[in-house]
């Protein structure tokens, strides 16, 4: 490995350590007013998706482990992973969509408060999600995502839908760049997306609100459980 002719060589230190006396008095751990949540101290543990759920979105022994772990060192508050409000398979991620959750989630927060002696408070952030999918084989795109459209017809006259598939699936990339639109090459290149802008799809625009709707269930589903506040995601 390549390494420079001087190399600067520098002396960690930690630097003046504060006393307990200044670290009691600094804003860091002063108390705090969060909206309607008072919170002992300034010092934050943000949420960060362990994937240490179960499959179907409980909590398990290793979630508990895990927030219990940062409860010890008794911050203000803890905010719990993304936790999805749709009552949909969405892998190893903590789910609130639907009441048999909620005896794990209040286990969880009894735990929290338990190991900090009540000092911190437990926020939940709440999910949902869009399609996004893996960027496909160009050939698979081609024979079964994209959708044939009458503009890809006119590019391509005189062709049968599955003609035209297999046609594109053998043009060059600047060949497609001149009749795929900026979204299809966008899901060939990357994989497909949906956006909150897709009002074409019912799912998508009925979302707001539903996600209103969930959102009311599942903040009330979370201070059920014994959570301070919901983050909305």
């Amino acid at each position: 490995m390549w390494r420079p002719a001087q190399r600067l060589r520098f002396a960690a230190s930690a630097g003046r350590i504060p006393t307990a006396a200044e670290a009691a008095a600094s804003r860091l751990f002063s108390p705090v007013e969060v909206g309607p949540v008072s919170l002992n101290q300034r010092t934050w543990v943000p949420a960060m998706v362990p994937w240490r759920a179960t499959e179907e979105g409980y909590v398990a022994e290793d979630v508990i482990a895990w927030y219990e772990r940062f409860a010890r060192g008794m911050p203000g508050a803890i905010v719990v992973e993304a936790t999805g409000i749709r009552d949909v398979p969405s892998g190893p991620l903590l789910r609130i969509g639907h009441d048999r959750f909620l005896p794990g989630l209040t286990r969880l927060v009894e735990t929290v408060r338990r190991a900090s002696e009540g000092r911190t408070r437990l926020f939940i952030q709440l999910i949902d999600f869009l399609a996004i999918r893996r960027r496909p084989d160009p050939k698979k795109f081609f024979e079964r995502f994209l959708v044939v459209t009458d503009r890809h017809r006119a590019a391509l006259p005189g062709l049968a839908d599955p003609d035209i598939r297999s046609h594109f699936a053998s043009m060059s990339e600047d060949e497609l760049a001149g009749v795929l639109t900026e979204r299809e090459r966008e899901a060939l290149r990357f994989g497909f997306r949906e956006r909150v802008t897709d009002m074409q799809h019912a799912h998508i625009r009925d979302l707001v609100p539903d996600v209103a709707r969930f959102e009311h269930h599942r903040f009330a589903n979370g201070s059920r459980a014994g959570c301070s506040s919901t983050q909305v995601w």
